[in-house]
């Protein structure tokens, strides 16, 4: 019987590194086809990420003086990969090992991932949200091809549902969302929510309602596509009539890539970002260095495009109807922390 344990084991170590070469292989092969180049860009950089509520992996360089430079690992190749757009590639992709600090273990996140992170010049915005369903439906059809419906849990529907985020909050939730509404937190506890504290601001309240009422809901569809945010959670996305050109896909309720229509300005980033840094500052996490380079690539110019990161392992655990990424990441068990946090799992 332990013998038999031990056999199944290393069937199953196997097939998880057989079924991750095999997404690799075919998500390369749908770039190739559609011309887009793979690029690889620096793990350990000045400016890690420019979300407010992220943690990142500090660390630090020494010259051949001894004299200490700050670093950190990247949460995104994101504003390297934008420099690379200014040098004239129109389409391009990578294979980006990224990280992310302060309490990024559960059954969806891990400290370290890979990110699979695509940009593309000239798309519309709408055109990109379907190369994006094209992109997951060409995997899916191989590995499904190769592994057969046994290992490849998941269906793919015929057609995605769409919800802006205004048409998700008005019928999941029975309330009108209004951008920076600091009545918001009242409001959803009126409408019979938990989460949200009388006190809290429109950002927190949003979160709250988005975790414990929209998610809940869109997980009754087998993929959705959420798009038009409210202006104040665009990030580094464009704004266009009044909503933040922004999008993410979910399938059996896990969500999946996070894309934008990107946007250029210098001056219009360095403002996001300085907005973003102020924001760390008042809640008191380390504010991350400005990416000078990255600035000084939007000056030189990148032409109209849209980008997507899209979690490497969570699709692939989504493919085969996992519970969590245990299933995809054969070391995760053999982190020293995994046992803190998933006693008798690892």
């Amino acid at each position: 019987m332990k013998k038999a344990k031990i056999q199944n084991r290393e069937e199953s170590y196997k097939q998880t590194w057989a079924l991750r070469s095999a997404l690799k292989q075919s998500i390369r092969q749908h770039f190739e086809k559609n011309k887009y180049l793979e690029v690889d860009t620096p793990i350990g950089v000045l400016c890690p990420g420019t979300e407010v509520h992220l943690d990142y992996f500090e660390t630090n360089w020494l010259d051949y003086r001894g004299k200490s430079h700050a670093l950190s690992l990247r949460s995104s190749p994101e504003l390297h990969m934008k420099q690379v757009l200014s040098h004239g590639l129109p389409r391009i992709f990578q294979f980006a090992p990224c990280f992310r600090n302060g309490g990024e273990l559960s059954e969806w996140h891990n400290p370290e991932f890979i990110m699979l992170e695509w940009y593309e010049v000239g798309i519309s915005f709408e055109g990109f949200i379907d190369e994006t369903e094209r992109l997951l439906r060409s995997s899916h059809a191989t590995l499904s091809d190769r592994f057969g419906e046994e290992v490849i849990q998941l269906k793919f529907p015929e057609k995605l549902q769409y919800f802006t985020l205004a048409s998700a909050f008005e019928e999941f939730a029975g309330i009108k969302l209004i951008d920076g509404d600091v009545d918001l937190a009242a409001k959803a506890r009126q409408a019979g929510l938990h989460s949200p504290a009388k006190n809290d601001d429109f950002e927190t309240a949003f979160f709250k309602v988005l975790i414990e009422r929209i998610e809940p809901e869109l997980a009754r569809f087998p993929a959705v596509v959420l798009y038009d945010y409210p202006p104040s959670q665009a990030a580094l996305a464009r704004v266009e009539g009044g909503y933040a050109k922004r999008f993410e896909f979910y399938f059996h309720g896990v969500e999946l890539c996070n894309g934008f229509f990107e946007l250029l300005g210098s001056d219009d980033n360095r403002q996001r970002i300085r907005e973003s840094n102020a924001q760390r500052a008042e809640l008191g996490k380390p504010v991350p260095n400005e990416d000078e380079a990255f600035y000084a690539a939007l000056d030189h110019g990148i032409p109209p495009c849209c980008g997507n990161a899209l979690g490497f392992e969570r699709w692939l655990a989504v493919l085969l109807g996992a519970r969590s990424l245990d299933q995809v990441m054969p070391f995760r068990g053999q982190a020293p922390y995994c046992d803190d946090v998933f006693p008798g799992r690892c």
